[in-house]
């Protein structure tokens, strides 16, 4: 597998799970509790992250060995020293886990616009914590935004605790698995 597997499931609470299989063989679970959104947060993270090319956020960290609070290894086996690696990704991708929650924010507000509109409001986030203008294009903005629409129509339709939305985390070739 070159990537990490990942299903979003709808629960009855209106929350979501996302059942993950890591390519070096571990199963996670991780619950989201976000039933004020139209779609769940931790996909918003994924579909964003990838769209934008934020290789260091959530879901890159989940690929190299980090684990959250709301995430519970579920299967395979886990290195020796699991414990330190998820503190050393962390600890490594500090700055982009916060600046991730930053852009989700921004791209959930901006659901309904276009790549313009949308590149213009993840500048303003930037602005917060940085100088000069994001890292991010229009065109990342705008596969971003539609990507997510069609996110939340799938997830519209998806039934309480039955089949998910699938979606896979690229991990680049030759990067060193968790």
């Amino acid at each position: 597998m070159h990537g990490v597997e990942v299903e979003f499931r709808r629960r009855a609470d209106d929350g979501s799970v996302a059942e993950i299989a890591r390519a070096d063989g571990v199963r996670l679970r991780m619950r989201s509790y976000d039933v004020t959104n139209e779609v769940p947060h931790d996909a918003v993270h994924l579909i964003g992250e990838r769209a934008l090319g934020i290789t260091d956020g959530l879901w890159g960290s989940i690929a190299a060995g980090a684990v959250f609070a709301s995430v519970e290894v579920v299967g395979g086996r886990q290195r020796h020293d699991r414990h330190r690696r998820s503190a050393e990704v962390r600890r490594r991708n500090e700055a982009w886990l916060r600046q991730a929650e930053v852009v989700v924010g921004t791209l959930q507000h901006c659901l309904d616009r276009d790549g313009a509109a949308t590149h213009r409001e993840l500048d303003r986030a930037w602005a917060v914590t940085h100088t000069g203008r994001s890292p991010f294009t229009v065109e990342q903005a705008e596969r971003a935004v539609r990507e997510l629409r069609r996110l939340r129509a799938d997830w519209s339709a998806l039934a309480v605790d039955g089949p998910g939305l699938r979606f896979t985390w690229p991990v680049p070739r030759g990067r060193r698995r968790p």
